[in-house]
């Protein structure tokens, strides 16, 4: 028993699990990770990757039209689906085969198998007992189904991923992240696609002004959007599909293939949490404290199991957390100030308050804004869309930044820090940004809270 004894256990090997193992085993703790299905979680395999893949290669497509419409490109040209999903596939196995290799050189003990933990500092994997002081538990998330009749016509969103043909018809239920982006794609690759979402509009939580733009440029493509509609059955048509739906009045469409993605709930295979005594939120949902802590003292808790923001620099974030709490470190998680990112053509990138958000805390802010039309690297590479700047008005600092359009979740790691540190008006003025790039618009923006703006539109 003395060899199955260690400092730290992790059941789950997504990037919050795998990180938080490596980042403990650095630290000089005997670290076992337990991962049952693929390295790398859902991100990795059927996630964020997969779909960023996808999504590039539709972006380079859309390009390619753009240019073929203005006759700088003679035509549009061909694609190969398929071979796109060969090199979807040889991503995918680079990337976990990695992060197997970092945890094998960091020397944290791997078993390919589902932990059943049952009881406090104990794990049991394969009739074998497994001992430590602390334990992280980073399950991870899985598909949320939905009570009508006709789901078994229905393709996740990992099967949607692994499509050996684009669907002439495809129908998406869930207007989130997953099946946005997923109809973004297939919109590009020829797809006739409409987006089935029961709430009332897109993304409610985010800037309203942002995710209208957004929206109204994805239905310019041809992604059908609509919104309070609520799916009653799916049924069988020949080879199709056909789907019920109701908003004002009954509906129905045909499909040639359906996504459902209607969201994702906490996984807890192998977690038997009410005999553990965890706590859990309203929606079934681990409870942590801000060390990522359980009401268990030893026993921690990352990544969507938590709920929260289900993202995998989330997951990250907590699993840095955990480690340096269980290390007697009293650091910040840093999960302040989240990015939040959504994918599609143009993609929307956050940080920090909205303006509804900021007027619920009681907030004073100010609102500068600069649009990719008087960007000269905007304009260069034909990037169209805006970028807009929360300032609190009595201190002139940075309390939330917004971007949709090309490259704006590569902006905003520059927009999230600067949110972090609440940089000041006078900072931003004195903040040279590299010319020509799409950073200066944020800057532009950020100036333009007070009006200062050099080459913004006067107001």
């Amino acid at each position: 028993m003395e060899e199955n004894k260690y400092d730290l256990i992790v059941i789950g090997g997504g990037p919050g699990g795998y990180s938080a193992a490596i980042s403990a085993a650095k630290e000089g703790l005997s670290v076992l990770l337990f991962e049952g299905g693929s390295m790398g979680g859902t991100c990795l395999n059927e996630g964020c990757i997969p779909t960023k893949y996808l999504l590039d290669k539709a972006a380079a497509l859309e390009k390619v039209r753009a240019l073929t419409e203005k006759e700088i490109f003679k035509e549009p040209g061909l694609f190969s689906f398929q071979k796109i999903q060969r090199g979807r596939e040889k991503v995918i196995k680079k990337l976990t085969d990695g992060v197997r290799y970092l945890l094998k050189v960091n020397k944290v003990t791997v078993i390919h198998g589902f932990a059943s933990l049952k009881e406090v500092g104990k794990a049991e994997c394969g009739g074998m007992l497994y001992e430590a002081k602390d334990i992280i538990i980073a399950t991870g998330s899985e598909s949320v189904n939905i009570p009508v009749a006709g789901t078994e016509y229905t393709i996740g969103s990992a099967q949607a991923l692994a499509l050996e043909s684009v669907p002439k018809r495809l129908a998406v239920i869930g207007g989130g992240v997953i099946g946005m982006e997923l109809a973004s794609a297939y919109c590009s690759y020829g797809s006739e696609v409409t987006v089935l979402e029961a709430m009332p509009s897109l993304f409610p939580t985010e800037d309203k002004e942002m995710i209208s733009y957004m929206e109204k440029e994805l239905t310019k493509r041809g992604v059908r959007i609509l919104t309070g509609r609520k799916v009653k059955v799916i049924e069988k048509a020949g080879l199709s599909r056909r789907v019920f739906f109701e908003g004002a009045k009954p509906e129905e469409i045909y499909a040639d293939a359906v996504v459902l993605a209607a969201g994702r709930k906490p996984s807890y295979k192998g977690i038997d949490a009410e005999k553990l005594g965890l706590a859990l939120t309203e929606k079934k949902e681990i409870q942590v404290d801000e060390h990522m802590q359980t009401n268990i003292p030893h026993i921690y808790a990352i990544g969507d199991v938590i709920g929260g923001y289900q993202l995998a620099h989330a997951a990250y974030a907590e699993g840095e957390a955990a480690v340096s709490h269980i290390l007697g470190k009293d650091r910040e998680s840093g999960l302040s100030v989240m990015p939040r990112c959504i994918y599609t053509m143009p993609a929307y990138a956050a940080a920090g308050l909205t303006e509804t958000k900021a007027k619920e805390q009681g907030t004073e802010t100010v609102k500068g804004k600069f649009f990719y039309s008087g960007n000269g690297m905007a304009l260069a590479e034909g990037a169209e869309g805006f970028i807009q700047v929360l300032m609190e008005k009595d201190t002139k600092t940075t309390v939330g930044i917004q971007i949709v359009g090309e490259g704006a979740p590569e902006l905003l790691s520059f927009a999230a820090l600067a949110v972090k540190n609440r940089m000041t008006f006078d900072e931003w003025r004195q903040f040279i940004v590299a010319h020509p790039s799409l950073s200066e618009m944020i800057k532009e923006a950020a100036l333009d809270c007070f009006g200062m703006s050099v080459h913004g539109a006067v107001r």
